[in-house]
Protein backbone atom coordinates (compact mmCIF):
# COMPACT_ATOMS: atom_id res chain seq x y z
CA UNK A 1 0.00 0.00 0.00
CA UNK A 2 1.74 3.03 -0.92
CA UNK A 3 1.51 5.95 1.93
CA UNK A 4 0.05 9.32 0.89
CA UNK A 5 1.67 12.08 -0.61
CA UNK A 6 0.55 15.43 0.69
CA UNK A 7 1.94 19.06 -0.92
CA UNK A 8 2.39 22.55 0.84
CA UNK A 9 1.99 25.72 -0.72
CA UNK A 10 4.96 28.37 0.36
CA UNK A 11 4.11 31.38 1.68
CA UNK A 12 5.27 34.16 4.07
CA UNK A 13 4.64 32.33 7.26
CA UNK A 14 5.51 28.98 6.45
CA UNK A 15 8.10 26.63 4.11
CA UNK A 16 6.47 24.74 0.92
CA UNK A 17 6.93 20.95 1.33
CA UNK A 18 6.07 17.47 0.27
CA UNK A 19 4.94 14.83 3.11
CA UNK A 20 5.56 11.26 2.61
CA UNK A 21 3.87 8.93 4.82
CA UNK A 22 1.83 9.04 7.89
CA UNK A 23 4.22 6.84 10.42
CA UNK A 24 4.39 8.28 14.45
CA UNK A 25 8.34 8.50 13.58
CA UNK A 26 8.97 12.42 12.05
CA UNK A 27 11.73 12.98 9.60
CA UNK A 28 12.54 16.45 8.30
CA UNK A 29 14.54 15.95 5.11
CA UNK A 30 16.39 19.31 3.28
CA UNK A 31 17.87 19.24 -0.27
CA UNK A 32 20.81 20.17 -2.01
CA UNK A 33 22.06 23.90 -3.25
CA UNK A 34 21.01 23.10 -6.46
CA UNK A 35 17.84 21.56 -6.42
CA UNK A 36 14.54 21.63 -4.48
CA UNK A 37 12.54 18.53 -3.05
CA UNK A 38 12.07 16.84 -6.21
CA UNK A 39 15.63 15.26 -5.98
CA UNK A 40 14.32 12.90 -3.33
CA UNK A 41 11.67 11.74 -5.51
CA UNK A 42 13.29 8.54 -6.86
CA UNK A 43 13.83 7.19 -3.67
CA UNK A 44 9.94 8.41 -2.17
CA UNK A 45 8.13 5.14 -3.24
CA UNK A 46 10.97 2.95 -1.23
CA UNK A 47 10.50 4.45 2.15
CA UNK A 48 8.33 3.22 4.65
CA UNK A 49 5.17 5.76 5.34
CA UNK A 50 3.61 3.42 7.92
CA UNK A 51 6.96 3.98 10.52
CA UNK A 52 7.88 7.09 9.14
CA UNK A 53 6.45 10.79 8.42
CA UNK A 54 8.29 12.36 6.17
CA UNK A 55 8.50 16.11 5.65
CA UNK A 56 10.52 17.47 2.57
CA UNK A 57 11.34 20.72 2.71
CA UNK A 58 11.46 23.32 0.17
CA UNK A 59 13.99 26.41 1.61
CA UNK A 60 13.34 30.16 0.82
CA UNK A 61 14.27 30.03 -3.09
CA UNK A 62 13.42 26.60 -3.73
CA UNK A 63 10.79 24.46 -5.29
CA UNK A 64 7.16 25.86 -3.43
CA UNK A 65 9.47 28.22 -1.44
CA UNK A 66 10.96 30.09 -4.62
CA UNK A 67 9.05 33.18 -3.91
CA UNK A 68 10.26 33.77 -0.52
CA UNK A 69 12.40 35.93 -0.08
CA UNK A 70 15.40 36.18 2.42
CA UNK A 71 19.06 36.71 4.09
CA UNK A 72 19.73 33.10 2.66
CA UNK A 73 21.55 32.34 5.61
CA UNK A 74 22.46 29.37 8.15
CA UNK A 75 20.98 31.19 10.96
CA UNK A 76 17.61 31.62 8.90
CA UNK A 77 17.21 28.18 7.38
CA UNK A 78 17.69 26.21 10.86
CA UNK A 79 14.83 28.78 12.42
CA UNK A 80 12.76 28.54 9.28
CA UNK A 81 12.74 24.75 9.97
CA UNK A 82 12.41 25.04 12.98
CA UNK A 83 9.35 26.92 12.36
CA UNK A 84 8.19 24.25 10.28
CA UNK A 85 8.47 21.22 12.64
CA UNK A 86 7.00 23.19 15.21
CA UNK A 87 3.65 24.01 12.42
CA UNK A 88 3.75 20.31 12.06
CA UNK A 89 3.64 19.93 16.61
CA UNK A 90 6.48 17.69 16.23
CA UNK A 91 8.33 17.50 19.76
CA UNK A 92 11.74 15.57 18.60
CA UNK A 93 11.88 14.91 15.22
CA UNK A 94 15.32 13.62 13.02
CA UNK A 95 16.86 15.35 10.09
CA UNK A 96 18.33 14.42 7.09
CA UNK A 97 20.40 17.30 4.90
CA UNK A 98 22.35 16.58 1.68
CA UNK A 99 25.35 18.50 0.66
CA UNK A 100 24.54 22.18 1.36
CA UNK A 101 22.41 21.35 4.15
CA UNK A 102 24.71 18.87 5.66
CA UNK A 103 25.32 21.51 8.03
CA UNK A 104 22.28 22.60 8.33
CA UNK A 105 21.78 19.38 10.69
CA UNK A 106 24.70 20.35 12.71
CA UNK A 107 23.25 23.86 13.19
CA UNK A 108 19.61 22.67 14.15
CA UNK A 109 21.30 19.60 16.10
CA UNK A 110 23.24 22.24 18.40
CA UNK A 111 20.48 24.77 18.73
CA UNK A 112 17.64 21.90 20.04
CA UNK A 113 19.66 18.90 20.81
CA UNK A 114 16.94 17.89 23.24
CA UNK A 115 14.52 18.08 20.41
CA UNK A 116 16.87 15.38 17.48
CA UNK A 117 16.81 12.36 17.40
CA UNK A 118 18.87 11.87 15.31
CA UNK A 119 20.61 13.30 12.06
CA UNK A 120 21.61 11.95 8.72
CA UNK A 121 24.37 14.33 6.75
CA UNK A 122 24.34 12.88 3.12
CA UNK A 123 27.51 13.96 0.82
CA UNK A 124 28.06 16.99 3.36
CA UNK A 125 29.60 19.98 3.57
CA UNK A 126 30.53 20.84 7.37
CA UNK A 127 30.06 23.29 10.09
CA UNK A 128 33.52 24.11 8.57
CA UNK A 129 32.14 25.45 5.21
CA UNK A 130 33.65 24.62 1.86
CA UNK A 131 37.18 26.76 1.90
CA UNK A 132 37.53 26.90 -2.38
CA UNK A 133 40.50 27.99 -4.32
CA UNK A 134 39.64 31.02 -6.09
CA UNK A 135 39.40 28.98 -9.42
CA UNK A 136 37.38 27.28 -7.69
CA UNK A 137 34.95 29.34 -6.73
CA UNK A 138 34.96 31.32 -10.21
CA UNK A 139 34.23 27.77 -11.39
CA UNK A 140 31.09 27.40 -9.02
CA UNK A 141 30.03 31.57 -8.97
CA UNK A 142 29.58 30.99 -12.72
CA UNK A 143 27.33 27.99 -12.46
CA UNK A 144 24.75 29.88 -11.25
CA UNK A 145 23.66 31.49 -14.94
CA UNK A 146 26.05 29.04 -17.52
CA UNK A 147 24.06 25.73 -18.36
CA UNK A 148 27.43 24.23 -19.81
CA UNK A 149 29.45 24.70 -16.49
CA UNK A 150 25.93 23.55 -14.12
CA UNK A 151 26.31 20.40 -16.52
CA UNK A 152 30.05 19.94 -16.23
CA UNK A 153 29.03 20.21 -12.27
CA UNK A 154 27.21 17.91 -12.62
CA UNK A 155 29.02 15.46 -14.64
CA UNK A 156 32.06 15.33 -12.11
CA UNK A 157 30.28 15.38 -8.72
CA UNK A 158 28.60 12.18 -10.75
CA UNK A 159 31.59 10.11 -11.42
CA UNK A 160 30.58 10.62 -15.04
CA UNK A 161 27.22 10.03 -15.46
CA UNK A 162 25.11 10.03 -19.01
CA UNK A 163 25.04 13.50 -20.81
CA UNK A 164 20.76 12.59 -20.49
CA UNK A 165 21.11 12.74 -16.89
CA UNK A 166 23.34 15.70 -16.26
CA UNK A 167 20.86 17.04 -18.59
CA UNK A 168 17.68 16.70 -16.91
CA UNK A 169 19.78 17.62 -13.57
CA UNK A 170 20.47 21.35 -15.16
CA UNK A 171 17.11 21.69 -16.15
CA UNK A 172 15.59 20.57 -12.98
CA UNK A 173 17.87 22.86 -11.47
CA UNK A 174 16.61 25.67 -13.18
CA UNK A 175 13.19 24.99 -13.00
CA UNK A 176 13.61 25.21 -9.22
CA UNK A 177 16.06 27.40 -7.92
CA UNK A 178 15.20 31.67 -7.48
CA UNK A 179 18.41 32.53 -9.19
CA UNK A 180 18.32 35.33 -6.38
CA UNK A 181 19.15 32.95 -3.76
CA UNK A 182 21.95 30.86 -5.75
CA UNK A 183 24.84 32.82 -4.81
CA UNK A 184 23.91 34.05 -1.20
CA UNK A 185 23.86 30.06 -0.58
CA UNK A 186 27.17 29.78 -2.15
CA UNK A 187 28.75 32.64 -0.39
CA UNK A 188 26.88 30.89 2.62
CA UNK A 189 28.62 27.44 2.04
CA UNK A 190 32.19 28.79 1.12
CA UNK A 191 31.81 31.35 4.31
CA UNK A 192 30.43 28.77 7.23
CA UNK A 193 32.32 28.41 10.78
CA UNK A 194 30.67 27.17 13.57
CA UNK A 195 32.49 24.43 14.68
CA UNK A 196 33.10 25.50 18.04
CA UNK A 197 29.05 25.48 18.03
CA UNK A 198 28.96 21.46 17.08
CA UNK A 199 32.16 19.86 19.20
CA UNK A 200 30.95 16.98 21.24
CA UNK A 201 27.36 16.77 20.06
CA UNK A 202 26.09 13.74 21.62
CA UNK A 203 23.24 13.57 18.90
CA UNK A 204 23.57 9.95 16.68
CA UNK A 205 24.93 10.59 13.29
CA UNK A 206 24.84 8.87 10.24
CA UNK A 207 27.28 10.36 7.19
CA UNK A 208 26.48 8.89 4.22
CA UNK A 209 29.22 9.22 0.78
CA UNK A 210 29.30 7.91 -2.81
CA UNK A 211 32.54 6.92 -3.24
CA UNK A 212 32.96 8.37 -6.76
CA UNK A 213 31.85 11.98 -5.33
CA UNK A 214 35.48 13.80 -5.17
CA UNK A 215 36.48 15.91 -2.65
CA UNK A 216 33.39 14.75 -0.33
CA UNK A 217 35.29 11.82 0.38
CA UNK A 218 36.39 9.55 3.75
CA UNK A 219 39.15 11.28 4.78
CA UNK A 220 37.21 14.71 4.61
CA UNK A 221 34.43 12.94 6.94
CA UNK A 222 36.65 12.08 9.12
CA UNK A 223 38.23 15.46 9.62
CA UNK A 224 34.99 16.75 10.16
CA UNK A 225 31.44 15.02 11.13
CA UNK A 226 33.78 12.03 12.28
CA UNK A 227 36.07 13.70 14.38
CA UNK A 228 33.52 16.35 15.98
CA UNK A 229 30.34 13.82 16.69
CA UNK A 230 31.26 11.01 19.21
CA UNK A 231 28.45 9.55 17.76
CA UNK A 232 28.81 9.29 14.34
CA UNK A 233 29.35 6.99 12.22
CA UNK A 234 30.45 6.50 8.12
CA UNK A 235 28.67 4.74 5.13
CA UNK A 236 30.05 4.32 1.96
CA UNK A 237 27.97 3.47 -1.22
CA UNK A 238 29.55 1.89 -3.72
CA UNK A 239 29.57 2.89 -7.35
CA UNK A 240 27.76 6.09 -6.07
CA UNK A 241 28.22 9.93 -6.76
CA UNK A 242 27.25 12.88 -4.74
CA UNK A 243 23.10 12.13 -5.41
CA UNK A 244 22.51 8.65 -3.59
CA UNK A 245 18.85 9.19 -3.18
CA UNK A 246 18.70 9.48 -7.76
CA UNK A 247 21.33 7.01 -8.39
CA UNK A 248 20.63 4.57 -6.51
CA UNK A 249 16.95 5.19 -4.44
CA UNK A 250 16.03 1.86 -3.07
CA UNK A 251 19.33 1.24 -1.76
CA UNK A 252 19.67 5.23 -0.47
CA UNK A 253 16.58 4.29 1.27
CA UNK A 254 17.46 1.19 3.31
CA UNK A 255 20.60 2.78 4.16
CA UNK A 256 18.54 5.07 5.79
CA UNK A 257 16.03 3.62 7.12
CA UNK A 258 17.91 0.80 8.65
CA UNK A 259 20.02 3.74 11.05
CA UNK A 260 16.59 5.42 11.49
CA UNK A 261 15.03 2.58 12.94
CA UNK A 262 17.46 1.74 15.47
CA UNK A 263 16.74 4.95 17.23
CA UNK A 264 13.52 4.73 19.53
CA UNK A 265 10.27 5.08 17.90
CA UNK A 266 8.82 8.78 18.60
CA UNK A 267 5.54 9.85 19.04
Amino acid sequence: MKAPLEARPGSKARLGYVRYGNGPVHVLVMHDWLADHSSYEAVMPWLDGHAFTYVFVDLRGYGQSIELAGEFTIKEIAADCLMLVDQLGWRRFHVIGHSMTGMITQRIAADVPSRVASAIAVCPVSAAGNRLSPEALAFFVSTVEDDGALRRLFKFVSGGLSDAWADRKVQQSRDTVAPACRRRYLEMLVKADFVDDVRGLETPYLIIIGDKDPGLDSEAMRRTFLAWHPNASLHVIPNCGHYPMQECPPYFATVIEDFLKREVPLN
